[in-house]
């Protein structure tokens, strides 16, 4: 990133969501694992968010794209690991609201993994989110 993508009031607001999506990612895995009768409104509530979350940092990094590339989307490494830690947690949602635990939990757990390689890609692969 230079300068002048660091400049953007964006910093100051898609890092932040994103970073709380990544935070109730590891939560709602925490959760859906222990699967107690008492926590499910607790469990929604938290999937309810990483979701919201999960897709305000997608769409406020597109938006930052824009103004900073001139493009909403370039297909760069860490936006694709984005796209897809999003469809994973939609799909988990969807197998947790449908009351498909086994499933609910292997894509929570997907999704643990997939936050972890999202976070590091900006180190390990170069694209235009390379802090390498």
């Amino acid at each position: 990133m230079s300068s002048h993508e660091l400049d953007s009031i964006m910093l100051y607001i898609h890092p932040p969501l994103a970073i709380i999506g990544y935070v109730l990612i590891f939560l709602f895995a925490f959760l859906v694992i222990q699967n107690k009768y008492v926590k499910r409104r607790v469990t929604r509530l938290t999937g309810a968010g990483l979701w919201a979350f999960t897709f305000l940092g997608l769409v406020t990094g597109m938006l930052w794209a824009q103004l900073a590339w001139g493009s909403y989307w370039s297909w760069d490494p860490k936006e694709t690991m984005t796209l897809t830690l999003f469809l994973a947690a939609s799909f988990g949602q969807v197998a947790y609201f449908e009351k498909r635990y086994t499933a609910a939990k292997g894509l929570a757990v997907l999704c643990c993994v997939l936050t972890v390689l999202t976070a590091l890609s900006s180190v390990i692969i170069p694209g235009l989110h390379s802090f390498a």
